[in-house]
């Protein structure tokens, strides 16, 4: 059997050590007792709290600063902390920390302070003992004087008394709110300013101070600091050369531009240029080996820097003011981070130039300056598995970012008709976007793959009819639109690029592809019953359309085609989707709406076999509650509503 040399019979009692330190007699002996278990610091082995306790009242004010750097070295063990978060232990301590801040006593305010920040490190219990005791007033005091004494040595007592309220806030809400009222925000930013006027900064206190900022928002996301917060944030960022401070800025600035008035306060105070050159710089330093840091560090950084040029882009007054007419820094600079090697300034560069797209008339200045182009040339680059390229290996999420950016701007850019015209006849995107479609796997990007070709088609014969005749790529658009995913994104495009193509091409042969790729009737069926009434039209119309194809021609390879339409239509329940569609909208349905649906009705109500299929699903009863629901149908549309109701009615199986 194994015997533990080092465990308690080979060691005193702790009982035993406090009877000793009890009985020390001698205040040089005792001190250096004090100074034995500050050495020893977490690694002490036993619970003398109940001595250290008794010592913070002593009247010699070096055994008391020697006891209150005990407790703080002894807090640094989670097990030991537990026997110091209490009262008499936290309360003497702010009331050393509520004295006049002298020249003698500065040691033993540090120390306070220091002793604290330990004891709240991963401790509620002595964070509710802080709030209760109303400490934050007592360490914001602390820095009011700091930022007002420049004849004392504070800078070490700021930076604990920041330390101290960073573990403090970190304990949730109900501590960092204690803060905000506590008027520490207003403290810390006016050290904040100090520090960024210094030739050389503090960074750990800088730091320090950008940290609790961001846990205060983390812990109340709603909060928009004052105006001169986020200023002096920005003021630092300007004036630091530290990259882990400019990270921490980046954060900072990224949350708080949640806030549209953020957005634009750092796009007319600069701070978006800013972030463009310091990202530029980053590159430059790393290139030439300048940077002491990991690649994976320098990637994290540069995500918060472009996450935030991006975040600061959604907002339209800062968007407009940094794209001016074309001529903005950060707009130039994004123009030319398209041609950039890193994929991540590439990929953000492809992302503002898709936030630069909002407006339509920059969109058409865009087109005229080449952008669509770059943005096809990136979109087939990455498009083309560029991840196979063993000279410059891309992961698959880089990809993706590429590709649903470029898409994104793409689709932007051809909102404005001037903009579709030009695209369909330098022909170049159709072909590119379309033979896209069969393979696209992310869901994401096929959603934005689908919207950007739904805006070239839109007016477009010529595309629409590429579209059309491409049976591979209409069978991709049918296996988006039958992926589900609760009538949302790529699910919703599909069927609308589909009702938008055949709107363009109600007599062209190429329609019959639609029936031949499995799934397109079914994809139409289905936006039946999506939740926006456009969508429901737009599918009406298409299958009206499709239906009447076929009759305007009398070629037994038109009557097949009818057969095969009515067969799918059969198929996709068209039936149960119409009832569903009547009965869910009854008060609401537009009266346009409901025009064009009574039109498909009449038209298919010629085929028996749909008209069976009608029955059934009680297509009959589902028009007559329509009809008795609404009380602003015309005398014709009532005419042929009940003309529908009765074929319906009437028909018998054969």
């Amino acid at each position: 059997m194994l015997i533990n040399m080092d465990g308690p019979s080979a060691k005193k009692s702790t009982s035993f050590e406090t009877l000793v330190i009890q009985n020390i007699g001698n205040v040089c002996d005792l001190k250096a007792k004090l100074n034995e278990i500050i050495c020893s610091s977490k690694n002490y082995d036993y619970d003398v709290s109940s001595c250290l306790k008794a010592l913070l009242k002593s009247s010699d004010q070096v055994i008391v600063l020697l006891t209150v750097q005990a407790i703080s070295e002894l807090a640094k063990c989670e097990i030991k902390r537990e026997s110091y978060a209490q009262r008499d232990v936290i309360e003497p301590i702010l009331s050393l920390l509520n004295k006049d801040l002298t020249s003698e006593n500065i040691e033993l305010h540090k120390q306070c302070c220091r002793a604290l920040g330990n004891l709240c490190c991963d401790s509620d219990k002595s964070r509710k003992i802080l709030l209760e005791y109303n400490g934050v007033a007592t360490l914001n005091n602390i820095l009011r004087i700091s930022t007002r004494e420049i004849k004392l040595p504070l800078q070490e007592i700021k930076l604990f008394a920041c330390k101290t309220l960073l573990n403090y806030a970190i304990g949730g809400f109900e501590f960092s709110d204690s803060l905000v009222k506590g008027g520490i925000i207003d403290n810390i930013t006016k050290l904040l300013s100090i520090e960024a006027e210094k030739e050389v900064m503090d960074d750990d206190l800088v730091s320090t101070i950008l940290l609790i900022l961001s846990v205060v928002n983390d812990n109340d996301s709603e909060l928009l600091y004052e105006e001169e917060v986020n200023l002096t944030v920005f003021h630092v960022l300007k004036e630091t050369s530290n990259v882990e401070v400019s990270e921490l800025c980046f954060e900072h600035l990224h949350t708080q531009a949640e806030h549209d008035s953020v957005k634009t306060l750092l796009a007319k105070a600069g701070g978006v240029n800013l972030v463009c050159l310091r990202l530029e710089q980053l590159l430059q330093k790393h290139h030439a080996g300048n940077l002491n840091m990991e690649d994976n560090e320098i990637d994290t950084v540069m995500k918060h820097a472009c996450d935030l040029i991006i975040m600061v882009l959604t907002g339209d007054e800062a968007m407009d003011s940094l794209y001016a007419d074309g001529e903005g820094e950060v707009y130039r600079s994004a123009v030319r981070w398209l041609r950039a090697g890193s994929h991540q300034l590439l990929a953000t560069a492809v992302l503002a130039v898709g936030n630069f797209a909002r407006r339509d008339e920059h969109c058409i200045r865009m087109m005229s300056d080449g952008i669509f182009d770059k943005l096809l040339d990136i979109f087939e680059q990455y498009n083309d598995s560029v991840s196979q390229n063993e000279k410059n290996p891309i992961d698959k999420s880089t990809i993706t970012k590429i590709q649903h950016a470029a898409l994104s701007a793409l689709r932007n850019l051809t909102v404005p008709v001037a903009n579709k015209k030009l695209a369909a006849i330098q022909g170049r995107a159709a072909p590119i976007l379309i033979n896209a479609l069969p393979n696209v796997e992310d869901h994401h990007v096929a959603y934005k793959l689908l919207a950007a070709i739904r805006m070239l088609v839109d007016g477009q014969a010529d595309v629409a009819r590429q579209l059309a005749g491409d049976a591979a790529a209409l069978r991709g658009v049918a296996r988006w639109g039958g992926a589900g995913g609760g009538g949302g994104g790529a699910a919703a495009e599909a069927p609308r690029l589909l009702a938008w193509a055949v709107r363009l091409l109600p007599r062209c042969a190429v329609l019959h592809n639609l029936l031949q790729a499995e799934g397109c009737i079914c994809c139409l069926v289905n936006m039946l019953v999506a939740s926006h009434s456009v969508m429901q039209n737009e599918a009406i119309l298409a299958l009206t359309l499709l239906a009447v194809a076929p009759l305007n021609d009398q070629s037994a390879s038109s009557n097949q085609s009818e057969m095969d339409f009515n067969t799918q239509l059969i198929k996709s329940e068209i039936g149960k989707h119409i009832s569903v569609l009547i009965e869910t909208n009854c008060a609401k349905m537009p009266i346009q709406v409901a025009e064009n649906l009574i039109a498909f009705l009449d038209i298919t109500s010629k085929d028996n076999t749909i008209v069976s299929d009608y029955k059934d699903s009680k297509v009959h009863e589902a028009l007559q509650k329509f009809v008795e629901a609404r009380n602003d149908l015309s005398d014709d549309l009532k005419a042929c509503i009940g003309k529908v109701i009765k074929i319906v009615s009437d028909n018998t199986k054969e």
